[in-house]
């Protein structure tokens, strides 16, 4: 008779109204590695120790408790592995071994986002074949998109999944800072009968969008005009129901161009922006002023702001739904 290890163990009896129980719990190894914090110590630990570190050093504190996992990729919080004791190791070692603890094939860490095109500044620690080419699943949508080129908000997820459920059929939607489609996708899944179009000038974000379109079957729904919205806009006559200006710290740049796309019936701008903790309507006030200066044939109707995540310290990424209404509704 042959017998096989096994990584349960098995706790004392515990006999309960007669009947005998036997309490199965998982054994400490088996336990690290559906733990992916300590598998990843374990792992980053027997590392160490291949490379000379006694195992009675600590591990120090920019080792990191959360991370970005999704497709082949993790993305590592800006602080992570930066300190010089790093340095016992071999850089490539290291990338190699987180992969290997968190389940990816490539390895990024997270820097901010810079300039006028969003472009975000993440730096490769392990790569393939793919580049920094990745796909997100969201909502049961598909984002497709360079990591080294485009950038990705998560803490957004519920203005996304927003502009999906108030989407009306029929509605013509014009998105001034569309990106890879970040508030398009949603638009457009809403309803078949939806029409968007996109604005963008990033060239990568331009590639990603039309991937994403075509891989989520609404590429015949979506115009895309490639360039500054300001002008792009003004130039195409467009008139729509709703207008998404998504771009921080302020989109109030853009506003004139998006009262002239208007409806003459009126419609609906959704307007982002920063607003300090606790000051929203402060904020709200100054930008209705600025969207009804800009606005001679329209009242001007806050419907609600809605915070979507904190941005920083006393500093909140918020949205505000402005109605506007034809002057002759009230005539």
């Amino acid at each position: 008779m042959t017998t096989r290890k096994t990584e349960m163990d098995f706790a004392p009896i515990v006999l309960f109204r007669g009947v005998t129980v036997f309490i199965i719990a998982p054994s400490r190894s088996l336990m690290a590695r559906l733990d992916p914090h300590s598998n990843l110590e374990e792992g980053l630990r027997d590392l160490l120790i291949q490379s000379g570190v006694s195992e009675d050093v600590p591990l120090p504190s920019d080792v990191p408790k959360k991370w970005e996992r999704f497709d082949d990729v993790v993305i590592l919080p800006p602080s992570a592995f930066v300190s010089e004791f790093w340095d016992y190791v071999s850089a490539s070692s290291l990338w190699v071994c987180v992969a290997r603890c968190l389940g990816a094939e490539r390895v990024f860490r997270k820097g901010e986002v810079d300039g006028p095109t969003r472009r975000p500044m993440i730096e490769p620690l392990l790569m393939n074949s793919r580049g920094g080419w990745a796909v997100r699943k969201e909502n049961g949508i598909r984002y497709g998109y360079d990591i080294l080129q485009c950038m990705w908000s998560a803490g957004n997820v519920n203005e996304r999944r927003r502009m999906r459920e108030i989407g009306k059929r029929g509605e013509r939607i014009l998105d001034m800072f569309a990106g890879i489609g970040y508030y398009t996708l949603p638009s457009l899944m809403a309803d078949p009968s939806i029409t968007v179009w996109s604005c963008e000038w990033n060239n990568a974000a331009i590639e990603a969008l039309r991937w994403n379109l075509k891989e989520n079957s609404v590429e015949s729904q979506c115009t895309i005009l490639e360039g500054d919205c300001r002008e792009t806009v003004t130039l195409s006559n467009l008139e729509v129901d709703r207008i998404i200006l998504g771009l921080l710290p302020d989109a109030t740049s853009a506003v004139d161009a998006a009262i002239g796309a208007i409806s003459e019936n009126g419609g609906m701008i959704h307007l982002h922006g920063l607003a300090a903790s606790g000051e929203y309507n402060h904020y709200s006030t100054n930008w209705i002023s600025e969207i009804q200066a800009a606005s001679n044939d329209y009242d001007v109707r806050p419907a609600t702001i809605h915070r979507i995540k904190s941005y920083a310290p006393r500093w909140d990424h918020v949205v505000l739904d402005v109605n506007l209404i034809p002057h002759h509704d009230y005539e």
